[in-house]
């Protein structure tokens, strides 16, 4: 009796003491950096987030002299320079999927469960390690694409916007407008574009942990993001325009703007920081369902 008592304090204090979180986190981090799904997902995001930078930042200042007013009132330069996003997101969700549906997949779960009894500790780990791994990279990976976005608004005509300069002006403008990292509201409006995409993440894990099957997973998380909003496309002014902004994909839109706030696409958009806590509600609600799931759910 006395040896087996022991062993049991030991056991739990390994799960929920300050050995056991490291030892969990550090077999999270294993589990995702040695597959290689991980890293094609972080090069996709890095390469289509710089790509599409350069790309759409090319095709709008070349197609300046030729746009609409309503279309010169709608650019947003900080918003362009992070146009990639509309495929990263995608790409995020399919990595958060994967986090958590590939051990349901392969049965590896059960191991996993069986080596920490505490089972919201595994979700809390998962979703450490895949917040850390895509902050750090989506990050990176906005900045980059601004700047990069920046220089070719430049090289193809654009202007350097002076403080104060309206959306009147810039409409009349001849040029395309190109703001600096330094001006008020560029850099809050990128490190929120990158942080949409680490939310985005965790939503999908949210997903993965109720659903616990891949393709279901990532069917849920696309027709989210891209199937809904073009649904509603389809309902009356009179109700879109209510539902429209509450999107997940428009407040990331909204999280990305620095100036513009209307889009023809996503419609009347929230205050960036207003659009950020939604997200993040979205987000707690998929992840603390999705962990009660785990929790009292069979392997």
């Amino acid at each position: 009796m006395s040896s087996t008592l022991p062993t049991s304090v030991d056991h739990n204090f390994d799960v929920t003491g300050r050995a056991g979180v490291r030892t969990l986190l550090a077999s999270e981090w294993t589990k995702l950096r040695s597959v290689r799904s991980t890293w094609i997902s972080l090069a996709v995001i890095v390469v289509g987030g710089i790509g599409f930078a350069a790309l759409f930042s090319w095709v709008f200042a070349n197609h300046w002299a030729q746009s609409g007013v309503a279309d010169r009132a709608q650019f947003d330069p900080v918003r362009i320079s992070q146009a990639g996003s509309f495929v990263t997101e995608i790409v995020v969700g399919v990595l958060g999927a994967l986090v958590i549906t590939s051990e349901y997949s392969t049965g590896s779960i059960r191991t996993t469960v069986a080596s920490v009894p505490h089972r919201p500790a595994i979700a809390v780990a998962k979703g450490l390690i895949l917040a850390v791994s895509l902050f750090v990279v989506t990050q990176i990976t906005a900045f980059i694409s601004f700047f990069v976005s920046e220089a070719v608004l430049l090289a193809s005509g654009g202007h350097q916007v002076p403080v104060g300069e309206t959306i009147a002006q810039q409409i009349r403008s001849t040029s395309v407008p190109v703001v600096s990292i330094s001006q008020a509201g560029v850099a809050p409006a990128i490190f929120r574009a990158a942080l949409f995409l680490t939310l985005m993440g965790l939503l999908s894990l949210g997903f993965g942990l109720i659903v616990r099957n891949t393709a279901g997973t990532i069917a849920l998380f696309v027709v989210l993001i891209l199937v809904v909003p073009l649904l509603i496309q389809l309902l009356p002014s009179s109700i879109r325009d209510h539902i429209q902004p509450y999107l997940p994909s428009n407040l990331g839109t909204a999280m990305a703007s620095q100036t513009s706030q209307h889009t023809d696409f996503a419609g009347t958009l929230l205050a960036p920081w207003i659009a950020s806590i939604w997200v993040v509600a979205y987000v707690a609600i998929s992840l603390v369902a999705g962990t009660v799931l785990l929790s009292r759910r069979d392997a």
